[in-house]
């Protein structure tokens, strides 16, 4: 297996890792800058979470471009494409769906205050 091998596998992992790892930052950064945005602005928070679903979408992409990339590999690879282009197509929807639960809780943070206790 060359270097470029392994990295290309890595794609197809991108949307299953960088969708959760992106939602688990925005958790418990919404709940660290809690106390501190009642006392100044919630822009920090805001922004904390649209960078984080912006990951999230950018791990689908990878993911998406892995699909594509990989088209038809269950029939050239001797082995079998299936199991590499099924984590590529959970990486999609799992990026999306974890894109979507930072928005509603972005939603949620700008709709609610934090000063209230």
């Amino acid at each position: 297996m060359t270097a470029t091998e392994g990295h290309g596998k890595l794609l197809y992992w991108a949307g299953v890792a960088l969708g959760p790892l992106a939602w688990g930052i925005n958790l418990q950064g919404v709940y660290a800058l809690a106390h501190f945005s009642c006392e100044t602005t919630r822009l920090s928070g805001t922004i904390m979470s649209a960078v984080l679903a912006i990951v999230a979408l950018a791990g689908t992409a990878i993911s998406a471009r892995a699909v594509r990339r990989g088209a038809g590999a269950e029939w050239a690879d001797a082995q079998g494409g299936g199991p590499r282009t099924f984590m590529a197509w959970l990486g999609v929807g799992s990026g999306v769906l974890f894109a979507l639960v930072i928005a509603n809780q972005l939603a949620a943070s700008l709709i609610i205050s934090p000063c209230l206790r």
